[in-house]
Order: C-alpha cells, then sequence, then structure tokens
C-alpha cells in the first residue's frame, strides 16, 4: 500500500512517520496568500475606508475622552506600528493627549508593565496615559449588567469613562471563541477575573471550538457584551504563519471582523464533512509538558473531528511530564493558578459530573480550570487516546490513555483498533501553523 512520508513537530524537533495515503482525509495545512509590503500605507487606507462604521475622524469630537485597547504580549499584532498613526489621526481631529488613555488588555494573564514597551513602542508621545488592565484590581473595575447568558459585564473603568473606544487586535484562529479579535479585546480583554471565568465556563459547549462563530455561545457572549460598553471601532490584523501582514480590516466590531475572517480561512482552515477516525495531532515545540499540551487551544480544537470510539494521537515530547507549575492564567490571589489539585482528581478518576460540581462549588483555582478538566474527562471516555512521548509514564496518565515512544508505533496500534480503512486526519504542527481541521 503506497504512503506518504511527513515529518511532525516535536520539541524543538521532529518525529517522522509513514501513514497509507489512501487513508488520509484531512491534513492542516497553511496556504499563502499576497502579503502587504507597506503597513503605515495599508492602515491609513483602512482607516479612510472602515467597514460599516464612520471614519474615526468623525467618530471623535475635541472634547473626546478616547481609550485605546490594545492586546498583550501574548499576541503578535504590530501594535507598535499602529498606534502612532491612529493617535496622530485623533490629535489632528483636535482629541487632546490629556484625555486620550491606553490600555493593555491582559484579560485574566499577569498584568506586567514590562510588557508596556514592546507593545506600545517608542513612537507614543510621553503624556499619553498608559495602563495594564489588572482583572482583580475591584477599585479599577465597575459592574454595569449582565449579558443575557448571565456574564457580569464587569469592565476596567477607564474603558468605561471613554466617550470613545478604539481595539487593536488581530485575527487567527482560536480554540474557544472561533477566532481571537473584534470584541475579545473587551470580554476577556478588560474584563474582570470573575466574569472571564464565567464567560470561559460556557466552553462545555460542543459549538465553542476553533473556526466557529455562528451558535458559539462564548463568541455571541463576548460581542453581546462588547457592544453594551460601546466599542466604537476596530483595527484588527490579519498574519499569516510567518508573521507577514496579509490584510487589515477596521470599522464595526462584527462586521468588519468577520470580513477579516474570511482571509483567515483562506490561509487556515482545512474542513471535513464527517467526523474521523484517528487523529494524529503534533504540538512541538510547545509541549513542554502534557497538561498545557491539553489544556490549550486543542481543547477547543479537538471538538466534533473525531468520531465517538475513535483514536486520538497525540505527539508531545512532554519533557517536564505531566505537568510544571508556572504557566497559565492566575488564581484569585494573583499568582500563576497551581494546576496540581486539578490534576489529581483527573488521576483519581473522577467523572465528568463530578469535576463539574467540583468547579461549581468553587473548588478549582480557576473557573476555566474546571471546564477544561470536565472536557478532558469527557475526551477520556469518548476516545482511545495514545501518547506519543519518550517522558510521560504510563501510571501517570491511566485516567486519559496510554502511551507509546513512536508516533509511527502509535498509528500502528490504532490502525489495529480502527481497521486498515479508517479515515486518518493530521495535524503535523499545531503550535508552529495557524493551519486546522474544521468539521
Amino acid at each position: 500500500m503506497p504512503s506518504i512520508k511527513m515529518r511532525l513537530r516535536y520539541g524543538n524537533d521532529f518525529q517522522k512517520i509513514e501513514v497509507p495515503s489512501n487513508n488520509i482525509v484531512a491534513l492542516a495545512k497553511a496556504r499563502s496568500l499576497p502579503t502587504i509590503a507597506n503597513l503605515d500605507f495599508a492602515v491609513s487606507n483602512t482607516l479612510d475606508n472602515p467597514i460599516s462604521s464612520e471614519k474615526l475622524e468623525k467618530i471623535v469630537s475635541p472634547k473626546s475622552k478616547v481609550t485605546i485597547i490594545i492586546d498583550d504580549i501574548t499576541r503578535p499584532t504590530p501594535t507598535n506600528k499602529i498606534l502612532p498613526i491612529i493617535l496622530k489621526r485623533l490629535f489632528q481631529s483636535g482629541v487632546r493627549k490629556e484625555k486620550v488613555n491606553i490600555i493593555i488588555a491582559t484579560g485574566a494573564h499577569i498584568p506586567s508593565l514590562e510588557q508596556v514597551k514592546i507593545k506600545v513602542g517608542e513612537h507614543v508621545p510621553n503624556n499619553i496615559n498608559i495602563y495594564v488592565h489588572d482583572c482583580l484590581d475591584k477599585n479599577n473595575l465597575e459592574l454595569i449588567g449582565f449579558s443575557s447568558l448571565g456574564t457580569p459585564i464587569w469592565i476596567n473603568r477607564k474603558v468605561l469613562e471613554a466617550d470613545v473606544k478604539i481595539g487593536i487586535g488581530n485575527i487567527k484562529p482560536h480554540g474557544w471563541a472561533g477566532f481571537g479579535g473584534g470584541g475579545k479585546i473587551i470580554m476577556p480583554g478588560v474584563s474582570s477575573w470573575e466574569a472571564i471565568g464565567r464567560n470561559h465556563f460556557l466552553a462545555v459547549s460542543d459549538e465553542v471550538r476553533i473556526g466557529n462563530i455562528e451558535g458559539n455561545p462564548l463568541r455571541r457572549d463576548a460581542e453581546e457584551i462588547a457592544s453594551k460598553v460601546g466599542l466604537d471601532i476596530i483595527v484588527n490584523v490579519i498574519l499569516d504563519d510567518n508573521g507577514n501582514l496579509v490584510n487589515i480590516v477596521a470599522g464595526d466590531m462584527i462586521k468588519a471582523h468577520r470580513n477579516g475572517i474570511k482571509d483567515v480561512r483562506r490561509m487556515f482552515e482545512n474542513k471535513i464533512d464527517e467526523a474521523l477516525d484517528v487523529i494524529i495531532w503534533a504540538f512541538g515545540p510547545k509541549d513542554d509538558n502534557l497538561w498545557d499540551v491539553l489544556t490549550g487551544s486543542f481543547i477547543g480544537a479537538h471538538k466534533k473531528l473525531l468520531k465517538e470510539g475513535g483514536t486520538l494521537i497525540l505527539v508531545a515530547e512532554c519533557i517536564n511530564g505531566l505537568y510544571k507549575y508556572g504557566q497559565g492564567h492566575i488564581d484569585y490571589s494573583g499568582k500563576i493558578a497551581d494546576y496540581n489539585k486539578v490534576i489529581e482528581m483527573l488521576k483519581a478518576g473522577m467523572s465528568p459530573q463530578e469535576l463539574l460540581s467540583e468547579t461549581i462549588r468553587g473548588n478549582m483555582p480557576y473557573l476555566e480550570v474546571g471546564v477544561k478538566a470536565y472536557i478532558l474527562a469527557n475526551l477520556a471516555r469518548k476516545y482511545q487516546i495514545i501518547i506519543a512521548s519518550e517522558n510521560i509514564k504510563k501510571e501517570e496518565i491511566k485516567w486519559l490513555g496510554t502511551t507509546t515512544k513512536t508516533a509511527q508505533e502509535a498509528l500502528k496500534q490504532a490502525l489495529e483498533i480502527q481497521g486498515k480503512d479508517a479515515k486518518i486526519g493530521i495535524i503535523p504542527e499545531f503550535h508552529a501553523s495557524n493551519a486546522y481541521i474544521r468539521i
């Protein structure tokens, strides 16, 4: 039987694998689109022609208080190049510098001043006020109501006090919101810790997954909140896998965002019509430990792709084993949440219902973590899971599945389970590329 040789990302290296070519029905690969060399011209042209929105110059007046909300250091948006262009337009429209605030939307990440220079750049006037959002700082957060799905609209006061609110971000595939960008700059960007957790609780829905917008309650909730807060205009970039600018959209929070999504889909989406029997999923170079592999974007990207009883092969070096403290969201003390307790619950074989109960009772370091544990427990019960790693001990993951040293060995086992005609999907570099598979 003819086969295809390919390389799967594994740590900073690769694992090689041969897959029967007749079995491959889906391969996550990125496609190229023309890139834009002159970012300044592209930003200016986009602001001159916003989508379903007045131009920025007509939205503001000399009396306007303006807050520009920008994404944080975990996002690749070239904010330091976009900001000076927007500020120039504001000042030319008569907006006074002392009435402009810039807020770095950290969501539930650790707020840090170190990221200010990187994200804002050196071409912003010294007398512009720059703030880093802190989701735990109740003195600077205000509750103004609730979304129709029950999420508190609990927002940074500097945002609420502004007459005009501008959001700068990027649009890329997102495991839960379908795609990044748009109204996410408000929720979770500048929302309270409790509100973010409540919004992320919606991830229990099967419609909360990568590439899915319509019917996605988490995205709907975020956009409703952003609309009630009054996000006047967004400026969102679309980048390829090499960080090159492909497009930039500005205008209405939803219509401009949806316009930008079209290019993201063209580059990264690989659609299938029916669930697969086997998925081979490689996570290097961000595969330091299994917990981060399982609870990153994967947790909203696997949904609906695999038939019940199918085999999921996770290729991950996991040089630090099952878990290493030091990454993730903050707990209510302001420290990085420690997930050891959650992992022990999973290892003890707690059912999805028990984990959901512990989450609702507040026995998790962060609400989102409980949701992830619930999803993982369901995952373990629905699928045959094989971890291809040289560093994971079988006894540590009995609650989840089994292990092999190589992806090739895992595939051999998978075909024995699923049969020689098994339909296979492959995601060879989930973190090195934005390419994804969607049903």
